[in-house]
């Protein structure tokens, strides 16, 4: 008896014992599982995983700027980096090669900017030889070497009229101007007085002195020199009847009726007609001949005109001009008006010409026309 009841104690006990072993590990299991709840992969997956969490729920922290900091978070602050957090942030990828390097300890630092270094080619001393190519021109070689059209002209005996071929070497002066092969009794004080030219500038632009004696057939370059062209006229036997129609104006010519301009001149030979690379026409005749007024009009220019040498430019309103060039005498001047057919000159062979002839353009709103098209 006594040992049945020792049975059922001992029963009773274990049974007691294992009811307080389960509830134990129950609440062991059910703190494990709120900690885990709070961790980062259970916020994650909770709305995946976990129904219980149907609704977000919104933390909003604040930050009192008026609290103190200690000296240990202000350090901290302080020292996160180089480089301060952005306000914004762009969305757009921007190109950005500059480059980030570090340095011992992390700080990370910006590669410096430094100013790209610009080659300048140096200047010219000496005169070189251009090869003419396919395409080349006189204005582009001029401009491919930064000097002027004329300094090529001059330097190479052309003329604007004058053709350049694939093949053809053209010296080229170190700057603008022009060259002078030195005779018996140059120097630089007379080059100086004929160009126009401080001697000082031509001293310099030659590697020489002021002072220095020059030697006979030396070529001196003359910066910003400019070419001095003579007219030269051939021996004339005057008869009485003659020079007196030298002294006397020619007659002025009958105007032709109509819209038709008066042919400018004496005689019909044309020499070379309007074309692409020549905006007029030239009439042929001896120097002296007597040159018209095709159209009433004011004298706009009578002077010298580089290329053209002598030429008169008339105004004839309504956008129209005409051009006579080369001539060898002036009949009128600037301001003068004009009516058609009034002898206004004489033909000749000044400026970039080869004989005498006239020169004669017409031009309209600025650009110049086939004269042929306008007069008679």
């Amino acid at each position: 008896m006594f040992h049945q009841r020792l049975v059922h104690v001992l029963v009773v006990m274990i049974t007691i014992s294992l009811l307080f072993v389960n509830l134990a590990i129950d609440t062991k299991a059910g703190g494990l599982t709120g900690s885990a709840n709070k961790t980062i992969l259970a916020g994650l997956i909770s709305d995946k995983f976990d129904s219980t969490y149907e609704e977000e729920e919104l933390i909003v922290e604040t930050f009192d700027s008026e609290a103190e900091i200690s000296q240990t978070q202000q350090n901290y602050l302080d020292n996160l980096g180089s480089f301060k957090a952005q306000t914004w942030i762009s969305l757009e990828e921007e190109e950005d090669d500059s480059q980030v390097s570090t340095i011992q300890g992390g700080t990370a630092i910006v590669k410096p900017e430094i100013a790209a270094t610009k080659i300048t080619e140096r200047e010219r001393e000496e005169i070189v030889f251009h090869k003419v190519v396919s395409g080349d021109s006189v204005s582009t070689i001029a401009q491919k070497y930064g000097v002027s059209v004329n300094t090529v002209l001059w330097e190479n005996n052309l003329s604007v009229y004058s053709i350049i071929r694939e093949g053809d070497e053209l010296a080229i002066l170190p700057m603008t101007g022009i060259t002078h092969k030195t005779a018996s009794g140059d120097n630089l004080g007379k080059l100086a007085d004929k160009y126009g030219i401080d001697k000082d500038k031509i001293a310099l632009a030659n590697k020489i002195k002021a002072d220095d004696v020059l030697k006979i057939g030396q070529k001196i370059i003359i910066p910003e020199g400019k070419k001095i062209t003579y007219t030269a006229y051939a021996p004339k036997t005057y008869t009485g009847f003659e020079a007196i129609k030298d002294i006397v104006k020619a007659p002025s010519a009958k105007p032709v009726a109509g819209n038709k301009m008066n042919w400018p001149t004496v005689g019909s030979r044309i020499t070379q007609y309007f074309s692409w690379r020549h905006y007029a026409i030239d009439i042929a005749n001896k120097v002296g001949t007597p040159l018209y007024a095709a159209d009433a009009g004011t004298v706009e220019l009578a002077g010298w005109g580089k290329g053209y040498g002598n030429q008169i430019v008339i105004d004839h309103g309504g956008g129209k001009k005409t051009r006579y060039a080369h001539l060898s005498k002036f009949n009128v001047e600037k301001g003068d008006v004009v009516t058609k057919g009034q002898t206004i000159g004489g033909m000749g062979s000044t400026g970039w010409s080869t004989g005498s002839h006239l020169h004669f353009e017409i031009i309209i709103n600025g650009k110049k026309y086939n004269p042929l098209d306008y007069i008679r």
